[in-house]
């Protein structure tokens, strides 16, 4: 008998927690596989998505089922077809812009790391929007689009014009200049950025003799702080 069931919860802890509620066994006891981390919603305008989990009894039966009962194999899971996913998020995102006004060229590049779709516009700075408030928009609905369509926990990422590589080039100077700031003059830096810019500052200070990096708090409200590194 499998035992294996999708919950939601506000956060990934909440879903687990309730998974195991319904199963009535502990921690130690399930199998976890995490479908989509939720979020709490985009600029605070989009609403949030509800964490995903599926959750399962190691061996495949209920601590209280019969000693004697069959338990069916697990078969693997099926392998993701990227190049199906890619051509479906392209024809997407096209439609997406052709009944949003615009005239753009769209290509792809899938692979198991994740899929990434290229756009070239004339109307690249209105679609990459400040601080690229409408790419991250864009790249939100077509993942929730896709996401109701059997392609879930495979990444997707939009790159306009050759943005991400500015970008990231950009906040990789950016984490340079924290680390000398913070250096110089033996304080920290508070700083709220996306978490793509968090991540991207984390591993180009990882190594760094001066300064640590972490974050803190919750949604909206997390920040990243750059610190003194801690002399043993």
């Amino acid at each position: 008998m499998k035992n294996e069931i999708e919950v939601t919860g506000k956060t990934v802890d909440e879903a687990i927690e309730k998974g195991l509620k319904k199963l009535g066994i502990d921690k130690k006891d399930a199998e976890i596989k995490i479908l989509d981390e939720g979020k709490s919603g985009l600029f605070g305008l989009m609403g949030f998505s509800p964490a995903r989990i599926k959750i399962s009894v190691k061996g495949g039966t209920t601590a209280s089922a019969k000693s004697d009962e069959k338990i069916d194999e697990i078969g693997s899971p099926p392998a993701v077809d990227y190049a199906a996913i890619s051509k479906n998020a392209e024809k997407i995102i096209k439609k997406i812009l052709e009944l949003s006004g615009f005239v753009a060229k769209v290509s792809t590049e899938a692979s198991p790391r994740g899929i990434v779709l290229y756009i070239s516009s004339d109307d690249s700075a209105i679609l990459i929007g400040r601080q690229g408030q409408t790419i991250a928009a864009l790249e939100y609905i077509l993942k929730l689009i896709l996401s109701k369509q059997e392609s879930r926990g495979v990444r997707i990422i939009l790159d306009i014009d050759g943005y991400l590589e500015r970008r990231n080039e950009k906040t990789v100077n950016k984490a340079r200049e924290i680390e000398e700031r913070v250096k110089m003059k033996g304080e920290p830096v508070e700083i709220k950025l996306s978490s793509s810019e968090r991540k991207i500052i984390h591993l180009t200070l990882k190594d760094s003799e001066f300064v640590e990096t972490v974050s803190e708090g919750e949604g909206e409200d997390r920040k990243l702080i750059v610190r003194p590194k801690s002399r043993p």
